[in-house]
């Protein structure tokens, strides 16, 4: 690693611990992006962070063109920003944002052992969400807490229709936002650049279901399959 690369670690790291805003990067690439991530995750790892699956995220192609994106990207999920829990603290994350998605239990890749609704929490360290792809990768994949939430049938996966409510805003989305649905968002990952086989016991959510709304402290979103369960999340400081 070159002390440029190591630089930018280092900076990613500190904006992660503290919050911190980066600056503009247009020299990095896609695939020096995928580097750079592989180079935190073990930084990370050495920290105690351990690595328990993976998410996929803009696999909603409307989003593609507003950040010059032609395919979705991937960033780990850590046993760290994994939870059941129900509260969420928001700390220092910046301009965050809630995703309802569809979360994948890989038993042997690509046999799902089951599935289960999901709240991702994404941020991002550039201001006003403006950033390249390899913006988004190597700020972790813009990842910040996945929330699992009660099991889903793993059939049908693509025709679930859920419904997101919370302060001022409503919406509905259906499974197949996600790249025409869950399994194809989960067999796209093994195309995707720097992604290494999916492991056995992966858990993998496959992108949003809706245009993800601006959360902050102190609110109440519930988000509610049609004839199916639903998943309450309130955020905190």
């Amino acid at each position: 690693m070159t002390a440029m690369e190591d630089r930018r670690v280092d900076r990613l790291l500190g904006a992660r611990d503290t919050g911190a805003r980066l600056p503009r990067d247009p020299d990095l690439d896609l695939d020096a992006a995928y580097l750079l991530a592989a180079e935190v995750e073990q930084r990370l790892g050495e920290r105690g962070n351990r690595r328990v699956g993976r998410k996929i995220g803009f696999t909603n192609r409307g989003a593609w063109d507003a950040h010059g994106l032609d395919r979705p990207i991937w960033a780990p999920v850590y046993d760290t920003t994994l939870t059941r829990c129900r509260s969420l603290s928001l700390g220092a994350l910046p301009e965050p944002r809630l995703e309802p998605e569809i979360v994948l239990g890989v038993s042997r890749y690509p046999e799902i052992a089951w599935a289960a609704l999901g709240v991702e929490i994404v941020a991002s360290h550039h201001p006003g969400w403006r950033f390249s792809p390899a913006e988004a990768v190597a700020d972790f994949g813009l990842h910040a807490m996945l929330v699992l939430g009660p099991q889903l049938p793993v059939d049908g996966l693509a025709d679930v229709e859920v419904a997101l409510s919370g302060p001022g805003f409503s919406t509905t989305g259906r499974g197949a936002n996600a790249l025409g649905g869950p399994r194809h968002a989960l067999a796209a990952l093994a195309d995707l650049p720097g992604a290494t086989p999916v492991a056995d016991g992966e858990i993998v959510t496959t992108g949003t279901l809706v245009d993800p709304p601006w959360i902050e402290p102190g609110q109440r979103w519930t988000l509610q399959v049609a004839g199916g369960p639903e998943l309450t999340v309130t955020t905190r400081p």
